[in-house]
């Protein structure tokens, strides 16, 4: 009796220090004070990951017939903040271009590996305060040529876990009603996202929209471990243009 109840305290034991190495390595995801807003993966201090975020786009078309794509974007984020993503097209096995973003030099590079050549950029202002995306901006400026349709519905969902860490969800949905932007009936968008703020990233993004289809973006692979510093620099061998 007494030896299966040591068994018990030890396994307690093994299971709340694995809780409150998780709880620490979480909580020492301190965001940094800087110049880039990106939405899907955030710069952080002390939170390093990799992880693969997989993209889809499906329509259907006005004779019934249906279009989806699939690419994906690698992305590598270190203990300083520095973030990296690897766009890749569809079908192809290396990345397209690749975008660097180091919040310690306060510079983000646009490389194209099939040129050799990388565009940096840097920072002289303050970091932009909009969050919405380019699809929701150009819905903006339609709407604004039209009467005003009513605000969109929010929804809090979760919280859940994805790739082992805690999110909270949050559903929007916009009614565009019948005659507000030329269209014979009401449209309804809705986008649903999966966030964790505690580590900064967006592990699922969805949008559901009649006018141009439905997106998904999925994070994969999720694993917290501090990436090669090599992603992080520009290869000797390639040109630097300043912008």
């Amino acid at each position: 009796m007494m030896e299966a109840l040591l068994k018990m305290v030890l396994v307690c034991g093994f299971v709340s220090m694995a809780h409150c190495t998780a709880t620490a390595q979480t909580s020492s995801c301190a965001r940094v004070e800087g110049p880039f807003d990106l939405a899907q993966v955030g710069p952080r201090v002390g939170c390093p990951l990799s992880a693969v975020i997989e993209n889809s786009h499906s329509q259907t078309l006005a004779d019934g017939g249906h279009v989806q794509t699939k690419s994906k974007t690698a992305v590598y984020r270190d203990s300083v903040g520095r973030v990296r993503f690897d766009n890749y097209a569809p079908t192809q096995e290396s990345p397209s271009f690749i975008q660097i973003y180091d919040p310690v030099e306060g510079v983000q590079y646009f490389i194209q590996p099939q040129y050799a050549i990388a565009s940096r950029s840097r920072w002289s202002g303050p970091p932009p305060s909009s969050k919405i995306g380019a699809q929701d901006q150009h819905m903006s400026a339609q709407a604004s040529a039209f009467p005003p349709a009513p605000g969109p519905t929010i929804e809090r969902l979760g919280p859940q876990r994805m790739q082992g860490i805690l999110v909270t969800g949050q559903r929007i949905t916009w009614t565009i009603p019948a005659g507000a932007q030329g269209n014979d009936r009401a449209l309804t968008i809705v986008r649903e996202t999966w966030i964790s703020s505690a580590m900064g990233i967006t592990l699922l993004e969805k949008k559901s929209d009649p006018r141009s289809g439905d997106d998904e973006k999925r994070m994969t692979n999720l694993e917290q471990a501090e990436p090669d510093i090599a992603l992080f620099r520009v290869p000797a061998d390639y040109t630097i243009k300043d912008q």
